[in-house]
């Protein structure tokens, strides 16, 4: 009976690891319940604990997420992959609760404790990712306070481009790695100086082309092939972000309300390029009849012969 229960337990956990990362967070409800149910027996379970940090995060509850990393960093004592990535989702969750300062030393850490581990370069790339999101919220220049303003600005410091140089790192350690790209991209298109909106069509065409998931680039560039009118690029860009999320499979259950779709400008984007596709066909056809009507008129006009028969 111990051993049949051992082997449900690792089964449900292995099936809710999978809920998890299956076209997140199109599972999570499911995975939730069987993360719950294993936690109620076993609360320290490492990848169990890690599954609801993971699920949480996607739901934008950052101090609960926060928590059962910490859990995991706090439940080992020596340095695991488990327990650096723990502190490297908490770094995270610290950065969407605007908590900047600790959670750059938090990552400043975490890339540290990386540097010992072999094939972690997609962890490190993830890692300095980031490290620069977390300036990049800092926002633009800042002034050193209780300085005169022109003391202050010779000591001040454009956190934007101290982002900029954490993305590339993060591309040196995976030149792979899609996220680095995008905010490359954001930042040539609303912090250089000058602006570069083509390399930033770059950034973000390289992102999409890497992973469709990259919803931010995805809509970006939908946004830029519209403004160009280039519809069937519109209509490439929102299938190819919809079949990332999995849900042409399953359209169905987003009619049915079951779940949401995570970007849904693409689904919009769809129906325009389908409206414009439609009002195209009709303007075509409607010219089309006028020009008929036109030659009738000529060919069947007063005092042309045969004029009664038509």
């Amino acid at each position: 009976m111990t051993v049949l229960l051992s082997a449900k337990k690792a089964f449900n956990v292995a099936l809710a690891t999978s809920l998890v990362h299956l076209y997140p967070p199109k599972h999570h409800t499911r995975a939730l319940r069987i993360l719950e149910e294993v936690l109620s027996d076993d609360p320290n379970n490492v990848d169990c604990l890690m599954g609801r940090g993971y699920v949480l995060q996607r739901a934008e509850k950052w101090l609960e997420a926060a928590s059962c990393f910490s859990r995991v960093s706090d439940a080992r004592l020596e340095e695991t992959r488990d327990t650096i990535r723990a502190q490297e989702e908490h770094a995270w969750c610290e950065v969407q609760m605007n908590h900047l300062d600790g959670a750059i030393t938090e990552l400043r850490t975490v890339i540290e404790l990386l540097e010992n581990q072999d094939d972690s370069d997609e962890d490190k790339a993830r890692s300095w990712w980031r490290l620069g999101r977390a300036y990049w919220e800092m926002g633009g220049e800042r002034l050193v306070p209780n300085l005169s303003p022109h003391i202050s600005k010779l000591f001040s410091v454009d956190h934007r481009e101290e982002a900029y140089k954490h993305f590339f790192t993060a591309l040196k350690q995976s030149s792979s790695f899609a996220p680095a790209f995008t905010s490359l991209g954001i930042y040539y298109s609303e912090a250089a100086n000058p602006l570069d909106p083509i390399r930033a069509s770059k950034c973000f065409q390289k992102a999409f082309e890497l992973d469709a998931r990259e919803g931010d680039a995805a809509r970006r560039l939908a946004e830029g092939f519209a403004e160009e009118r280039e519809w069937d690029l519109v209509e490439v860009v929102a299938n190819r972000t919809i079949e990332g999320e999995g849900e042409h499979e399953e359209s169905q259950g987003i009619i049915a309300g079951r779940y949401l779709p995570v970007n849904a400008w693409a689904w919009k984007a769809s129906g325009v390029v389908h409206l414009v596709g439609f009002l195209s066909f009709t303007v075509h056809y409607a010219r089309l009849t006028a020009r008929v009507e036109q030659t009738k008129i000529s060919f069947c006009g007063p005092g042309f012969p045969g004029s009664t028969a038509c």
